[in-house]
């Protein structure tokens, strides 16, 4: 006989594969570095951002049409993610960053489609204004599920350069612009190479008097694809910080 904890966890994970999942959301940027570094202090982030379904074009039928720009937020071609990241200053200048995502759904758990992004960046300036270029790297999929957008999976490079201010302490302002290049996989073995670019105005708040932050950005991309499909990206993000 099943033990019922068995029984429990295959029932899970019967009803998330029945639910599928959704082409990944492309997160971007990936690394927004606004300001120095602090060696001896780790910083975690986690919350909620958007970004396109790259594969949204590659998948369109009949019955889910590809809209383009006559239909911004469809579902089929934008999304919001769930992004945990973490950064690693190793000096006030240089920093290696990591972060995973998962697709927000009606459901409490991140489904597919899973990503996971890592990079380093360099600070270059005062503590007042300076410039965070950065480079990183990046993969996600959600395993050939149908859902929206999908299936599809991708991996990536991404480049950014933020101009970040500093205006008092506890505020760091930021605009960041980023252009990325991807190489897209839809069903039918369909693949294509993929540029997404643009970019946001971030804000970062201390709250009180601790260590507990908040993270506000907003902005615009544009997805271009091999095949000549493109689109508008509205980018819009909350996440907390500590």
């Amino acid at each position: 006989m099943t033990p019922p904890n068995v029984r429990n966890c295959l029932a899970v994970a019967c009803a998330l594969t029945t639910l599928g999942g959704c082409a990944p959301t492309t997160l971007g940027p990936a690394v927004m570095r606004l300001g120095p570094g602090n060696p001896d202090a780790r910083l975690f982030q986690l919350g909620i951002r958007s970004g396109p379904r790259l594969s949204a074009s590659l998948n369109s039928t009949s019955t889910t049409p590809f809209r383009g720009d006559t239909s911004t937020l469809a579902t089929q071609q934008w999304g919001l993610a769930y992004d945990a990241a973490v950064t690693f200053p190793l000096s006030e200048r240089l920093s290696l960053h990591a972060g995973a995502q998962g697709e927000v759904t009606p459901v409490t758990v991140p489904m597919p489609g899973y990503g996971v992004y890592a990079g380093a960046s360099y600070y270059l300036g005062t503590e007042r204004v300076g410039l965070g270029p950065a480079l990183s790297v990046r993969g996600a999929s959600d395993f050939g599920l149908t859902g929206r957008g999908g299936p599809g999976s991708m991996i990536g490079a991404e480049a950014t350069c933020a101009l970040a201010l500093q205006p008092e302490p506890g505020v760091a302002l930021g605009l960041v612009p980023f252009f990325s290049w991807n190489q897209t996989f839809a069903r039918e073995a369909t693949s294509t190479w993929a540029v997404y670019y643009g970019a946001v105005v971030a804000a970062r708040v201390t709250l009180g008097r601790g260590a507990n932050q908040m993270e506000i950005s907003g902005g615009f991309g544009r997805t271009r694809l091999g095949t000549g499909d493109s689109w508008n990206v509205p980018i819009v993000g909350v996440r907390g910080a500590r």
